[in-house]
Formats: C-alpha cells, structure tokens, sequence
C-alpha cells in the first residue's frame, strides 16, 4: 500500500496509506456528486490562480467513521465523477494519518471531515469551501471558529473542529480562523448542508 507525506513550509502535516480500488461504492455517492458541483458552479469549491485545488465533500458510511470524499487534486474537475472521490477507512488525529482506498488518495482536509464525524454521531455529510465573503460575514457575526493558529491539515485544527462540532446544532457551519477563507458545514445530510452554504451564501451577496 503506497505511503506519502504532505509538507508546508517544512512542518509534516499529514500522511496517508493509499489502497488503489474502484471509487466508494456509497448509495448517496451520486447525489454527493450533484451537490458537490452545485458548489464548484457557486465557485466554493474550485481551483487557485496558482493552480492548488480548494474544497472538498464527504458523506459517512451510516453506522460507521469510514466517509466518502472528493479526492486530492480534483478541485478542478467538472463534472465530478466517481472516480474522483474515495473512501477513508480510518484516521488517527494524534498522528494525523489517514488509510484510504479508491482510484485517488484522499485530501489532506479528510482529518477535519474525519474529526466531525468522530464527534457527531447524527453528522452523514461535511462540505469545505472557500469563500471570501462568507468568511467575512460570519466572522462579523461572531459565527463558531477554530482559533487562529490552528493551521488547515494540522492535528489542532482537527482537535478544534471536533470540539466546536461536538458543542453546535446538528447543523452548523464552522469558520476556520487558521484557514483563510475557508468555511466547514456539517449535517445529517449532504442536502442539509449544502443548502445551510447556500443560506450563507445569498446573504453575502446581499450584504
């Protein structure tokens, strides 16, 4: 099973052991998929000016930890396809390492997804975007936030999501301070979360 590490500016901030298989055979995959591009047309989810993908989705193996996600380096991909998610087996936050299997590695992001559903048995789907007025908007309104120097694929910022999921209603959207920009939603449903973004979303435009 192929192993890798993820580095930024010289810190390890997550590694994987990736199974090559065919993509999660989860029986929501395909309505994961429609609300996973419903956020690329919104442009929550895409790609940077410098190439690095941003975003993912996931929904839960009902009764399990295990979770479907939109794989690493797919922010690009329009339509998304099944090939481009996989499954996340297990995580181990302490040693931010995640086992996954599928036709690609899971992001690097699949610890903070990993970290709701460890906390919130009644979570079935996480969404991560980046939006830049979402971001404002909900920090002005004093929304729930990890703190600032929890930094994005780090163990902290894994530890803070649980804890604020743990503590929120069974549909919440969390700002990531040590994020830029970045917003995670949570819900029993991937509909459920979405349209909680999409909430959001028109308000910031309005505003």
């Amino acid at each position: 099973m192929p192993t890798s590490i993820h580095r930024d500016e010289g810190y390890i901030k997550f590694s994987y052991a990736h199974e090559a298989a065919p993509p999660p055979a989860h029986p929501r995959l395909h309505d994961l998929m429609r609300i996973r591009d419903d956020l690329h047309e919104w442009e929550l989810i895409g790609v940077l000016p410098d190439g690095i993908g941003y975003g993912n989705v996931s929904a839960r193996f009902a009764g399990t930890d295990r979770f479907a996600i939109t794989a690493s380096g797919t922010g690009l991909e329009f339509p998304i396809e099944a090939a481009h998610f996989c499954e996340v087996i297990s995580f181990d936050i302490p040693q931010n390492r995640v086992i996954c299997r599928g036709p690609l590695p899971a992001s690097s992001e699949s610890m903070s997804h990993g970290a709701v559903y460890a906390a919130r048995p009644d979570a079935g789907a996480v969404i991560h975007i980046h939006d830049r007025l979402m971001y404002r908007l909900l920090r002005a309104e004093g929304a729930p936030q990890t703190p600032a120097d929890a930094a994005f694929g780090t163990p902290e910022m894994a530890r803070a999501v649980g804890r604020l999921a743990a503590a929120l209603p069974p549909v919440a959207v969390i700002v990531m301070a040590g994020h830029e920009d970045g917003l995670l939603a949570f819900a029993p449903n991937s509909r459920a979360a979405r349209d909680a973004l999409w909430e959001i979303y028109s308000r910031s435009r309005r505003e």
